[in-house]
């Protein structure tokens, strides 16, 4: 885990270093992320290349269903 040190003005008018921890992005984010991203790009390609939009939102569904049956069924979150 990555820590990230910053010094802050203690009670005894000390300065004092603390650090604290960096949120990294995990792969279910990746996941959380693909679902919107999927259907914009295919209402972007749809208007481009001329593609009827519900043609489109279905390719797009596929792409985001993928995503999620594998983030909970084929590589499914553990407890830490």
């Amino acid at each position: 885990m990555s820590t990230s040190s910053s010094r802050t003005h203690g009670s005894d008018g000390q300065y004092a270093d603390r650090t604290t921890p960096i949120p990294s992005v995990s792969r279910y984010d990746f996941v959380l992320a693909l679902i919107p991203t999927a259907f914009l790009l295919t209402v972007v390609v749809a208007g481009l290349a001329d593609v009827a939009v519900p043609k489109a939102l279905a390719a797009g569904s596929v792409v985001a269903l993928t995503a999620v049956v594998d983030a909970l069924f084929l590589n499914p979150p553990t407890g830490g």
